[in-house]
């Protein structure tokens, strides 16, 4: 029988916690564990620390230390960002019109349905074949009731970059809130918002090898918005409950490492990913690329298992992946498990069958050549499954 091995290929899924980030939390889950809001020794040395996490992630962004905000992850900031401002701005103005893409997230997809519920008009622009939003397309969209544009920058399901740099432009001059969900770029490409013009951006802790349950929002100075979450004046007022200390300090330690080393890791991972698909050449007709072949990133590679050739699902495909150690997946890791096709893949023009056979894998600084090698005899030994199963 086969030895099979476990070779993590999840990496847009979560990563690991790294030595340094776990080192930097332990303190505050055993002997610095006051709450930040109170007044006395213990709570002011956690209410310190904070304060400095939130500092070295505004140095990171090139934002003001006032400018970040902490919330419990992606999905919060991302629902902070939009029903915050949605709500806010069209109190403030009466604009009530949303843009998006068909291609986002499902934290966006989702929040931006429930907007639907509460009176607004969104637009869901559909991306181009590469899963990426055309400008001309998203000017043409905007009247003078546009209150808010939400965008992805790195899609999770295929790496599609969007062009968030000419659209910041546009939105700065129009003077429309830009939403940009960063979960999948924060760490992994330099991000400076003294140029990026945008008013809103989010990121997740757990995806830059930090833990789970941390995330912030950086919201611009005087960009209009009304929290969700109500209670204490934690956050300025702006996002009531008590601070998750540890995940606070840990994420910012993660994020303080990780962009220390944004181009070397970059580099390291574009050479694993090329590596890849020079040894995917050899299943070339039963193989089909997702991802596009540039204004992509390096970090994650979508391809779908050739329907001409054999029918079979997301879900069997990455069970059969399981079972023989290699942990990829079927997309958002939020909605593994779920028997539909890719939303991001039909979104991109591409057939149910097609969408339907697709597998992601995403890769890390971590990731070694040996790991791509097993990857491959995995593969083949698949092919070799359904080949024989098609008959």
């Amino acid at each position: 029988m086969k030895k099979y091995r476990d070779v993590y290929l999840d990496y847009a899924a979560t990563t690991p916690v790294i030595p340094e980030v776990l080192d930097a939390m332990l303190p505050y889950l055993r002997d610095k564990f006051g709450n930040p809001s109170s007044i006395h020794k213990f709570g002011q040395e956690t209410r310190a620390a904070i304060e400095i996490a939130r500092d070295d992630i505004a140095k990171i962004l090139n934002a003001r230390q006032s400018e970040i905000y902490f919330t419990s992850g992606g999905t919060e900031s991302i629902n902070f960002a939009l029903i915050g401002s949605a709500l806010t701005i069209r109190a403030e103005t009466g604009k009530d019109e949303i843009i998006t893409s068909l291609a986002e997230h499902h934290a966006t997809l989702e929040t931006c349905k429930y907007l639907e519920t509460q009176g607004f008009k969104v637009l869901y622009l559909k991306p181009d074949k590469d899963g990426i939003i055309n400008v001309e397309n998203l000017i043409s969209s905007i009247t003078n009731k546009t209150a808010l544009i939400s965008l992805i920058h790195i899609n999770n399901e295929t790496g599609s970059i969007n062009p968030v740099k000419e659209i910041s432009e546009i939105t700065s001059e129009r003077k429309i809130i830009f939403h940009l969900d960063a979960v999948q770029s924060f760490g992994k490409t330099k991000i400076d918002l003294k140029e990026l013009k945008v008013d809103l951006l989010s990121a997740s802790s757990h995806k830059i090898y930090g833990p789970k349950g941390a995330g912030f929002l950086f919201i611009r100075t005087e960009t209009p918005i009304s929290p969700i979450i109500f209670g204490g004046s934690q956050e300025r007022n702006r996002r009531g409950g008590t601070e998750n200390v540890p995940g606070i300090i840990g994420m910012a330690k993660a994020a303080q490492i990780i962009n220390s080393k944004i181009e070397e890791n970059h580099d390291r991972v574009l050479n694993i990913k090329n590596y890849f698909l020079k040894k995917l050449e050899q299943f070339n007709e039963y193989i089909l690329f997702n991802s596009p072949k540039e204004k992509s990133s390096p970090y994650i590679l979508n391809i779908s298992f050739n329907p001409e050739h054999f029918e079979v699902d997301e879900n069997t495909l990455i069970m059969n992946f399981a079972i023989r150690g290699v942990a990829c997946s079927s997309g958002s890791a939020c909605t593994s498990g779920v028997l539909e096709p890719s939303h991001v893949l039909l979104s991109m023009g591409f057939d149910e069958k097609r969408s339907s056979s697709a597998v992601r894998f995403s890769f890390s600084h971590l990731t070694s050549e040996d790991e791509i090698d097993y990857t491959i005899e995995v593969i083949s030994d698949i092919i070799q499954i359904l080949k024989a199963n098609a008959k």
